[in-house]
């Protein structure tokens, strides 16, 4: 059972090693298999199809991404303790796997069953972060007379702009400064964080 459990490991690291580099739209089956040195019937064994194998790596990454959350909001004392630490996790992410290889896929995908799996993972993101600002406002890091309601729809608004093709543009191949700048306008709105 334990190299099974390698042999998934292995493919999944060898795919997210893939993926990050070319994205996932133009790694095939038969090259993270020839990487990872296993055939396709193991290669099958694991996952029915590359987007089986997408999906679990990207519920794993939206897991590690709960976690840090959540033990920022154990650790935090205040709003700048709270963005710094969503900005590192942001950069390593960013560094790490959600390249812009990966960012360009994301932009650019049509598979039906990934949309509707994306979708799925965006509905699960608000409602945690839900969880997160009202944790804040009860904590009283930020304003708690914002309606959870309010702060949900403004993360809507934030995630669409960011997509935008007129934002895209300006930002070019500068994501991370992009999601930076959306973040702070999050939390600090106009006036910016306290000099």
């Amino acid at each position: 059972m334990e190299s099974m459990n390698k042999t998934e490991q292995r493919i999944l690291q060898v795919s997210e090693n893939l993926f990050s580099q070319r994205g996932w739209q133009r790694v095939s089956i038969s090259e993270i298999c020839d990487d990872a040195k296993i055939s396709r019937v193991t290669f099958y064994r694991y996952f029915k199809n590359k987007n089986a194998l997408l999906k679990h790596i990207f519920l794993q990454k939206q897991q590690c991404v709960t976690d840090h959350y959540s033990q920022l909001l154990d650790d935090a004392k205040n709003i700048e303790e709270v963005l710094k630490g969503i900005f590192s996790y942001q950069e390593n992410a960013l560094n790490q796997f959600f390249t812009s290889n990966i960012l360009k896929d994301l932009d650019q995908n049509q598979d039906p069953e990934l949309i509707e799996f994306f979708q799925m993972q965006h509905d699960h993101k608000y409602h945690f972060l839900d969880h997160f600002f009202a944790t804040l406002q009860a904590r009283k890091i930020i304003d708690a007379d914002y309606p959870t309601i309010l702060i949900h729809q403004y993360l809507k608004v934030m995630d669409e702009l960011m997509f935008r093709e007129q934002i895209q543009e300006n930002y070019k191949e500068q994501k991370s400064t992009l999601r930076k700048d959306i973040l702070k306008l999050i939390m600090f709105g106009l006036s910016g964080p306290k000099k």
